[in-house]
């Protein structure tokens, strides 16, 4: 089977979404985030669409089409809207560590019916004595959410934790991208927690390898339309007497940003590909969202170039992918810490 292929029932998946994106996204997505407005209609049309639950087990209530399909899927999204795309994927954190724990508010969030936020680890939260204590600074979804799955420590062990949204005290931030993905600094000081299963480790591993795929998946899409958009205006845009696509230097920028999005891409499908086949996708899931979100913003920053001044006003788009690319790139503990992990992983 071809690396990029799927089957025709994930087809069908990805033809729905993208038929989706066309009706329901692409039109409104510039509008909501220039007003920074929440993205509901969408993420109720996703529910509507059974998504939340597509890597959850058939046996669980969800539909049992594991991670193919949800990062072609969040590919399509992406390239209109990341803030619904990072929303998809905190709710699938939310219903794969539920899913994990066995915990009873998985049907709820795996269908849609309540929006949840996952809060990981490197937000550095403890609990004890029934308590959450600690703050987390970037959360998508949060100042919508009515639940939150947190990812603490307790007497330095790794914890699970399910806390009501309503107790926590939320503050909307205006984050550089992902303005309609509702993103707020949550304060868990004193709020009650419960415990969610015995085995957090694997629960929590589950949760931030769903992300790390998703996110690298998000960035293709949004990379691969700041290409599109570029390339879109350097066809109609004359300098010199001719297209600036047809000046060597333009086409050398969306040449290398293309080049590093296929790549980008590939890795992804193979991160997703392992983890469907329930081989160790770590050190995959990590270079794929490392390269992702690298060649997003490259591709958007090199966008803005051709665009010129355009490229800086909110109609042409690009700039969005640009500010929605970095952000991507501060989220789950950043890059940076990422790279310091891979590392790890594969030298040390």
């Amino acid at each position: 089977m071809h690396n990029l292929q799927l089957n025709e029932d994930q087809d069908l998946i990805v033809d729905t979404v993208r038929k989706f994106v066309a009706d329901a996204i692409a039109p409104k997505a510039l509008d909501q985030d220039e007003h920074r407005q929440f993205a509901r209609e969408q993420f109720e049309g996703l529910a509507e669409l059974g998504l939340f639950g597509l890597p959850v087990a058939e046996a669980n209530g969800g539909a049992g089409m594991g991670m193919l399909p949800y990062v072609a899927a969040l590919e399509a999204i992406g390239a209109h809207s990341s803030s619904l795309a990072r929303l998809w994927i905190g709710q699938i954190q939310c219903a794969l560590a539920l899913e994990a724990t066995g915990s009873e508010r998985l049907e709820a969030v795996a269908g849609g019916a309540l929006l949840a936020a996952f809060v990981g680890p490197e937000n550095g939260l403890s609990y004890a004595d029934g308590k959450l204590s600690g703050t987390a600074e970037l959360v998508p979804g949060a100042l919508e959410a009515g639940l939150f799955v947190v990812a603490a420590t307790a007497s330095g062990q790794p914890v699970l934790l399910a806390v009501e949204a309503a107790g926590c005290k939320r503050a909307p931030l205006r984050s550089l991208g992902l303005a309609s993905a509702a993103p707020a600094r949550v304060e868990f000081r004193g709020v009650a927690a419960t415990v969610l299963g015995n085995d957090a480790a694997a629960a929590i591993a589950r949760a931030e390898l769903a992300a790390w795929i998703g996110v690298a998946a998000t960035a293709v899409g949004g990379g691969t339309a700041a290409v599109q958009l570029a390339k879109k205006h350097a066809s109609e845009r004359i300098a010199f007497g001719k297209p600036l696509l047809v000046q060597e230097a333009v086409v050398r920028k969306l040449v290398e940003s293309q080049r590093a999005l296929d790549g980008a891409r590939q890795l992804v499908w193979h991160a997703a590909r392992l983890t469907d086949l329930g081989s160790d996708a770590v050190q995959a899931a990590l270079q794929a969202r490392i390269a992702a979100v690298d060649a997003m913003v490259h591709a958007a920053d090199e966008a803005i170039q051709i665009l010129g001044g355009y490229g800086y006003v909110v109609e042409y788009h690009v700039e969005r992918h640009y500010r929605d690319g970095k952000t991507l790139e501060v989220l789950d503990g950043g890059s940076d810490r990422m790279r310091n992990r891979l590392a790890m992983l594969q030298f040390a």
